[in-house]
């Protein structure tokens, strides 16, 4: 500290040595002004200056010279001041912020006088201090209270969205320079003064309801209006479960809202105020309180700074005077044109800003006192609390920011009252009808209330609720929520929460970035994509006659047609040839009778021969007969030809390939429309990509006419099974999965497309959203989740027909059933035949060799059974025992060889 040459010191002992009393004690004189209605601060003024007096350290001895102010009056405010200031005060207190006018800080700086003030004022401007040099301010300063408030309100509380409510111009300015409110969203940020509704606050309570939808409020008014203001806000459920207030003034624990508080006040009502130096357990308590120990007690921020700033002042000076060894009244005076400024008032101010709160006696009663260069009080700590409980919760100081508040054995005791506002809450959960998500159940008649409902929502909220210990109530909407551009209003879930109609909404909920601009998401519950879903077409019945579909009934009918009428003509034009007709003996030259080999029968195993081109023992020899038969070969040709092609496509037509397996390939067709729900996330990522694709498959969307859109994931379902392959639908994996689960006529074309989550949506900043996220991940971590997810799209009784499908060049034994049926046909018809031909034959051996049908039979049977005998004997009949009648049996054994030689001429 520099101090004055010592012959200064010299004279001024001269001068003042009459200031030192008869006791060898240094009196000092202070002054001091306060309105009207002030006692309080006045009482705490006074015993301020007891406690130090009592304390009588340097020998200093503190009086005080008070004075009054009816009105606001800047002229008698001025008076009053010059007044104290030729009574030689070396200080003056106030007034509070009450004064309209600077005239005390003017005239403090002119005279050389301490000035301190301990309410806060809206600070000076830089050149303004220059006329502020001699004030200091125990107050808080506004722009360190202003961080202090954005640190609760955005990094605590993290509000995003609220209403400020205030009373007076000052409190406007005081939330304007904290809350920073040009800078933020009007939309976010709603403003109201409490002047506008003076003659009705329910009119401004019911706009907070039912216009704001409001359950953030931040209310800056005086404790006398707020008992009134909240009694009021109860009839219009501001003061119900999820709302929440913050409440500005440093004094509103002085208010009295435990004398309205009760079980209506459910909402998490929290102020702050200065924190005051915690007690010391061991000190003495007083055993009779007066009435300015209640006062300070009670933490009233005017009078508990009057009492710092005593502190501080008296501090200040007795180390100034310590130091020069010596006090010098200062002789100043308003009037007097050329006076000096008090010598020791500027080291006073310069104490003042630097001494340390540990070195002070008695000790402060708030927390880190520190003034900075212009005397404004920068350092300060607060204590969050509910005001209506008189619960402390936390600490906010300027170097650390918020942390808890650990409580003294004292506070705990005191803490008695019942805080409603922590007990248990009902939770109202938004969603719509949405399989498997949220149902009712088939026999939804039996029960009541919530029981009724069923689905992966509901599971998902009961094990919530489990954990986090709250009840819950579902509201029931028609869908999760689109936007509308032109009213740029929500619907659904989004719009109750916005509205707080709801806590949580659940359901097939997709986190996009649009929906997050107006609430928050908890952390993704189901992870997914989106997907093509298409019909599944039944495979055809196959036919085991289908190689007869090649031709028509009609083409078979006149290849039959024509077979018979070429074997007639065959017949006809060979017994009209010459040279068809053949000696039946080749030996004989000159044969008798002229036989032809083209009956009926060989001419018709001819026609069938050529056409299975198999070919003929026997062929034709005139010229008309080659061309008749040559002709008949190209027919034959062109018709097993044609059959054989026609065949092939035939056979593989129904087997069932779909020619779209991605997303391009249902770009690139034009016969099957494909749309998604309208307004949905699924379309909103469409119409957002910047892929080539995306926007392709978006604009052919929107250009189907009629619509391609659909109204929920439900009607798209039925849209794509009622179209039967004509029409696909863009949906979210998980619905398509549980569709096709349950519909054997459903399919997924093609992999996922992008990447979307489902979460939890709550409004914008509520405090609950991180123990549902944090419950969220506790369920993912124990497997819940998958079971819930197991239980909603696995477990069901729907059982679909399993169809093999086969390569194009492989064809099933249904398919050649029916060329097995005609060759079993061929194969029994020719046995039947050999049959009777075999029957016929042992009736003829019976009569030819005079012997029973039954000896007959067994002869040939057992015969034929004989494989490895391959020469058969004229007769095998034993039926004879004479063995001399050897001769009529030579000649019925030539009769009979004769017969046999003529069929089988017949034959041949």
């Amino acid at each position: 500290m520099h101090l004055y040459p010592v012959y200064v010191y010299v004279v001024l002992f001269l001068k003042y040595a009459l200031a030192i009393g008869d006791e060898g004690q240094t009196k000092i004189t202070v002054g001091a002004i306060f309105y009207e209605n002030e006692k309080e601060i006045e009482l705490s003024f006074d015993q301020a200056l007891r406690e130090v007096n009592n304390l009588k350290f340097s020998e200093l001895q503190f009086s005080s010279v008070k004075r009054y102010m009816p009105t606001n009056d800047s002229f008698l405010l001025q008076q009053i001041t010059c007044e104290l200031i030729s009574n030689g005060v070396a200080a003056i207190f106030g007034p509070s912020s009450k004064a309209a006018s600077d005239i005390v800080a003017q005239l403090a700086n002119m005279t050389g006088i301490p000035h301190i003030e301990f309410d806060w004022q809206i600070e000076a401007t830089r050149q303004e201090h220059l006329n502020h040099q001699m004030t200091v301010n125990v107050a808080p300063s506004l722009s360190a209270l202003s961080r202090a408030y954005y640190e609760i309100i955005k990094t605590n509380y993290e509000w995003r969205t609220f209403t400020l409510i205030y009373e007076t111009p000052e409190g406007l300015a005081r939330l304007q320079d904290l809350m920073k409110i040009h800078a933020l969203n009007s939309d976010l940020v709603k403003l109201r003064n409490l002047a506008d509704y003076a003659g009705d606050y329910r009119v401004l309570w019911k706009d907070a309801d039912e216009t704001f939808h409001e359950h953030r409020i931040i209310l800056d008014c005086e404790p006398k209006s707020l008992k009134q203001l909240l009694k009021v806000s109860v009839d219009f459920k501001l003061q119900g479960p999820f709302r929440n207030w913050f409440l500005t003034h440093l004094d509103t624990h002085s208010s009295g809202l435990k004398d309205i508080y009760n079980e209506d006040f459910k909402a998490n009502i929290t102020s702050v105020r200065l924190k005051i130096v915690d007690t010391n357990p061991y000190e003495r308590k007083k055993t009779r309180l007066s009435e300015v120990d209640r006062i300070l007690g009670g933490q009233m921020m005017l009078p508990i700074l009057i009492y710092d700033a005593v502190v501080l002042f008296t501090n200040s000076i007795r180390n100034v005077v310590t130091a020069m060894q010596q006090f010098y009244p200062p002789s100043s005076d308003c009037g007097a044109r050329f006076s000096e400024p008090w010598i020791m008032g500027a080291y006073i101010i310069s104490e003042m800003k630097s001494i340390s709160e540990d070195d002070v006696e008695p000790h402060f009663k708030t927390e880190n006192m520190k003034l900075n260069e212009f005397g404004q009080r920068t350092h300060f700590n607060l204590e969050i609390y509910k005001p209506t409980v008189n619960e402390p919760l936390m600490i906010w100081t300027p170097d650390n920011g918020i942390k808890a508040r650990k409580l003294g054995p004292e506070l705990e005791s005191s803490a008695t009252a019942t805080d409603f506002s922590v007990q248990r809450k009902v939770y109202t959960v938004v969603t719509h009808y949405e399989k498997p998500y949220f149902m009712m159940k088939e026999d939804h008649e039996n029960y009541r209330g919530q029981e009724k409902f069923e689905g992966y929502a509901v599971d998902l909220i009961e094990k919530l609720s489990e954990l986090m210990e709250f009840d819950f109530e579902f509201m029931i909407v028609n869908g999760n929520g689109k936007y509308n551009s032109e009213t740029k209003q929500w619907d659904g879930i989004i719009r109750k929460l916005i509205d707080h109609h709801a806590q949580i909404g659940v359901c097939d909920l997709t986190i996009t970035q649009l929906r997050r601009s107006v609430v928050d998401f908890t952390v993704p519950f189901m992870q997914l994509g989106i997907s093509i879903l298409h019909y599944k077409s039944p495979p055809e019945t196959k036919d085991p006659f289908a190689f007869l579909d090649p031709f028509a009934p009609e083409v078979w009918i006149y290849v039959i047609f024509a077979q018979l009428v070429m074997t007639l003509a065959f017949v006809l034009i060979a017994r009209l040839s010459y040279r068809e007709w053949m000696p039946p003996n080749p030996a004989i030259v000159d044969p008798d009778e002229l036989e032809n080999i083209w009956n009926v029968n060989n001419s018709c195993w001819l026609m069938v021969g050529s056409i299975m081109q198999q070919g003929c023992d026997i062929l034709p020899r005139g010229p008309h007969m080659r061309i008749l038969t040559g002709m008949w070969w190209f027919f034959a040709l062109m018709m097993l030809s044609t059959y054989t092609a026609n065949l092939a496509a035939f056979l593989t037509s129904n087997k069932w390939q779909s020619t779209i397996n991605s997303l391009e390939d249902l770009i690139e067709q034009d016969e099957v429309k494909f749309g998604s729900m309208r307004g949905g996330s699924t379309s909103l990522f469409f119409s957002e990509s910047n892929d080539t694709d995306y926007q392709r498959a978006w604009n052919q969307m929107k250009n189907f006419n009629p619509s391609a859109f659909t109204s929920n994931n439900g009607e798209g379902v039925e849209r794509v099974r009622k179209e039967k392959g004509k029409y696909a639908f863009l949906m979210e994996t998980t619905s398509m999965t549980y569709n096709i689960e349950r519909h054997c006529d459903l399919r997924q074309i093609g992999g996922q497309i992008g990447e979307k989550h489902y979460g939890l949506a709550v409004p914008l900043g509520a405090d609950y959203r991180t123990n549902l996220s944090v419950s969220i991940l506790q369920l993912s971590e124990k497997g819940e989740l998958y079971k819930l997810k197991d239980k909603w799209w696995k477990k069901h009784n729907v059982t679909c027909d399993t169809f093999h499908e086969v390569d194009g060049d492989e064809l099933s034994i249904i398919e050649l059933g029916g060329v097995f049926l005609v060759l079993a046909g061929g194969v029994l018809t020719g046995v039947i035949l050999g049959i009777f031909e075999f029957l016929w034959n042992v009736q003829n051996v019976a009569v030819e060799e005079r012997v029973t049908p039954w000896q007959a039979l067994k002869a040939e049977l057992i015969f034929a059974l004989q494989f490895w005998v391959t020469k058969k004997p004229m007769r095998i009949s034993s039926s004879s025992s004479s063995s001399g009648d050897k001769s009529s049996r030579r000649s019925s054994g030539s009769r009979r060889s004769s017969k046999e030689k003529t069929r089988s001429k017949t034959a041949s």
